[in-house]
């Protein structure tokens, strides 16, 4: 299936100070995670940003805040699932959105769990590899290879944005591939 940009919801989960400089490169999911922000901003697309315990792990990286604007919410969490979070979950729900685009840290522990738990509860859910990581890249691989054997999308950053694009020749479109496409 496609991601449809009226049916999505994106989901940055834990991309924060103390927690994504010791990822597996870094740079590449703080880059991706920012842009997915900026193009779901421009496209009109809603987002939730979430802190894994932040008194401990620190704010979202500030590329993040800097992209996401100073009307974003940021959600704390302790469950490792953020459907397992009642204000999470409520926040998703209220969006009445279908598809779950996720982005985040770690691969194997948050963002594997939310994804599960959010395909087990009926939503169609796309991870995006280039926007994840762990610590070692062995956590990464693995957790991306059990999403695909359970049913949930691996994709890239680019595969959403043009799929949310769904055509070129506009000016949005020569916006989007000016600014974010890499």
């Amino acid at each position: 299936m496609l991601i449809r940009k009226d049916a999505s919801l994106l989901l940055i989960i834990d991309v924060q100070e103390r927690l994504a400089p010791a990822m597996d490169n870094p740079r590449e999911v703080i880059n991706n995670c920012a842009a997915l922000i900026g193009v779901a901003k421009r496209l009109e697309i809603p987002f939730i940003i979430t802190e894994q315990y932040p008194k401990g792990l620190g704010q979202t990286m500030v590329d993040l805040r800097q992209k996401a604007g100073d009307d974003a919410c940021y959600y704390e969490k302790l469950e490792f699932a953020c459907g397992c979070n009642s204000g999470i979950f409520t926040q998703i729900k209220k969006c009445g959105k279908k598809q779950i685009i996720i982005a985040g840290i770690e691969t194997h522990i948050c963002v594997l769990q939310t994804a599960l738990h959010l395909h087990e509860l009926g939503y169609e859910v796309f991870v995006v590899a280039n926007a994840c990581s762990s610590r070692k890249p062995i956590q990464n691989i693995m957790a991306l290879q059990r999403l695909m054997r359970n049913g949930v999308d691996v994709v890239t950053s680019e595969m959403v944005f043009f799929e949310w694009l769904e055509k070129a020749g506009s000016d949005i479109f020569k916006e989007i591939s000016r600014q974010y496409i890499i």
